[in-house]
């Protein structure tokens, strides 16, 4: 983790499964991960997406968090939420808006190529979806979040699809940015508005 995080690559936390309503448990984590790094973690993406709408947003501020990625789907690919701009997480409870920015999961490997379940995709298929949800990004001008696992990087179509993924954005000319940063952007855009 420190090489990685001395490279500039941005490190998030990705805690455990039952951490998304616990907020003394995520503040444990988030913790222990800065004293490992030695820097503020500002990013969060819920283990397995595992996350109540109700209670989860203020257990992400009440554990310091700014920016959050866990709205997406295990099992498909698009905009959960119907969109693919960030925006500011509203606590249902107090009926207010939270400074915890969400950046939406898009596309996940998982959801497209388990062959278990989801949407039990071939690599060619997949990258067909890439490129159609790719051109609903661009044509809205939204972020496109994609959340790929290092542990897929021996699955030749898994890593084969990443790599289409990457060439394919990198011929569109798309900016490429970590979670932090996309809402660092967001956040001045809104301040200059």
């Amino acid at each position: 983790m420190r090489e990685i995080d001395r490279q500039g690559w941005e490190i998030g936390l990705h805690p455990s499964w039952y951490s998304f309503d616990d907020a003394d448990e995520l503040k444990r984590q988030k913790e222990a991960l800065e004293k490992a790094i030695g820097h503020e973690i500002v990013s969060v993406r819920q283990h397995y997406l595992h996350y109540d709408i109700r209670v989860t947003p203020a257990v992400h501020v009440a554990a310091g968090f700014k920016y959050d990625s866990t709205l997406g789907f295990n099992d498909n690919v698009g905009f959960r939420f119907g969109t693919s701009y960030p925006w500011h997480l509203y606590d249902l409870k107090s009926e207010k808006e939270l400074s915890i920015m969400e950046i939406p999961l898009i596309i996940q490997d998982g959801a497209m190529l388990n062959p278990d379940k989801g949407m039990r995709l071939d690599e060619d298929t997949a990258f067909k979806y890439v490129e159609q949800i790719t051109k609903a990004v661009e044509k809205v001008g939204g972020v496109l979040t994609l959340l790929w696992h290092p542990n897929h990087i021996l699955k030749k179509d898994w890593w084969n699809l990443y790599l289409r993924t990457l060439k394919h954005l990198q011929e569109k000319e798309a900016w490429f940015g970590t979670v932090g940063e996309i809402g660092r952007i967001m956040l001045s855009n809104q301040s200059a508005t």
